[in-house]
């Protein structure tokens, strides 16, 4: 299953960038999680932080990585209790199309798993605080 969404920002791609791969900026938007990664093709990629009095901790590596313009990860929540196979993992790309306007950000969310009805959740909110956030 894969679902896709488009946001129009008023930013260049080379700060969008720094706003989706910069812990400090993730923080804002990503339920207050840092991302950690090498950003390099096949390295690991890490979320984490304490949310809602939760320590939380996500994994996965860095499937494409093409520098602002395009980033696909996967991710995997050990707290859910599945089994750490690669079909409990989801992938999730970041487009960036730049024009004289700002950047178009897509975001496509790759479930492999037709149970994982949480990777889905928050997409919304997490876009228009993307927004938000690059827009500062």
């Amino acid at each position: 299953m894969q679902t896709q969404q488009t946001i129009q920002i008023n930013t260049s791609a080379a700060h969008l960038w720094d706003v989706l791969t910069l812990p400090e900026f993730t923080k804002k938007y990503m339920f207050n999680c840092g991302v950690n990664s090498n950003w390099e093709l096949g390295g690991p990629i890490t979320w984490e932080g304490n949310y809602q009095g939760y320590e939380v901790f996500q994994k996965g590596s860095i499937l494409e990585i093409e520098k602002f313009k395009r980033l696909k990860y996967s991710t995997f929540d050990p707290n859910y209790g599945m089994e750490d196979i690669p079909e409990n993992y989801t992938h999730i790309t970041y487009a960036i199309e730049e024009s004289e306007s700002g950047c178009a950000l897509t975001i496509i969310n790759e479930k492999f798993n037709s149970g994982e009805e949480h990777a889905d959740s928050g997409w919304d909110e997490i876009m228009n605080a993307i927004k938000e956030v690059a827009e500062l």
